[in-house]
């Protein structure tokens, strides 16, 4: 059996069509836009701004056991907006070291990302693959089917409850069992 051949269809159709052309995006434009300097510009200034100095985070002098609820309910009403910067680097720190030590997870990510370039890429009168011509919608509910069932054998849903579990003992541990800095910022400054 022959393989089939992959050729590309030509910008400029063969017929003769009525009306305005259509309007191609160029191709470094894709769904990924969205995710780029902008996005990371914005996330530094508004998450990573209350970014608190490392000794004062791990500092183990203030690190004792609640004695109630009403004090665990006090700290964690300051101390979760008071080291959102730091609790945001732990988030991905966890979620980051879940997804590469997923490895199934991994080739997921990259398949369904590659494939959703390739179809960006893609003309709007679509392609031929052998004899069947396929547009980019039908590619995107091929990748959509072939990316399904590699997110279910690679345990997505399992990675994102043990994101979750990890995230909240570590970040709500953290801010419940941390006293509260009563002095404010300004409590080392001498007068």
């Amino acid at each position: 059996m022959a393989t089939p051949v992959y050729r590309p269809v030509p910008t400029t159709p063969s017929y003769p069509r009525s009306g305005p052309p259509i309007p191609r995006p160029p191709i470094y434009e894709s769904p990924f836009t969205a995710l780029g300097l902008g996005y990371i510009k914005r996330f530094r200034e508004e998450r990573l701004s209350s970014l608190r100095p490392f000794s004062e985070f791990f500092n183990t002098r203030r690190l004792s056991k609640p004695e109630g609820l009403t004090t665990v309910v006090s700290r964690l009403s300051r101390n979760l907006p008071y080291f959102q910067g730091n609790y945001t680097l732990v988030f991905l720190g966890i979620t980051a070291y879940s997804v590469i030590t997923n490895v199934m997870l991994v080739f997921s990510v990259g398949f369904t990302a590659g494939g959703m370039y390739f179809i960006s890429t893609v003309p709007p009168e679509g392609i031929v693959i052998g004899v069947n011509r396929y547009n980019p919608r039908e590619l995107q509910t091929g990748l959509a089917c072939a990316a399904v069932p590699l997110f279910f054998f690679s345990s997505t849903i399992g990675t994102i409850f043990y994101i979750i579990g990890a995230s909240a003992v570590s970040i709500l541990g953290h801010a419940a069992f941390m006293e509260e800095n009563v002095g404010g910022d300004f409590a080392d400054t001498v007068v």
